[in-house]
């Protein structure tokens, strides 16, 4: 697994563990604060796998010899 895999699925899990606190969590604010955060983790998961995308496009094909 590449470094920006690696990254993508660490602020994903990030940011399921901070729903699931948010959801225990009582108070309003809190959870939408929460909640907004990992929405964040989503987005820098997105960016990590849309960097592995553009390099794996990009790297030049390893000839047969």
């Amino acid at each position: 697994m590449t470094l920006e895999m690696e990254a993508a699925t660490r602020y994903r899990t990030h940011a399921e563990e901070l729903r699931v606190i948010a959801e225990s969590n009582g108070h309003h604010r809190t959870q939408q604060i929460l909640l907004s955060i990992a929405n964040d983790y989503d987005l820098m998961a997105e960016t990590f796998e849309q960097i592995e995308q553009t390099n794996q496009s990009v790297q030049p094909v390893k000839s047969r010899v």
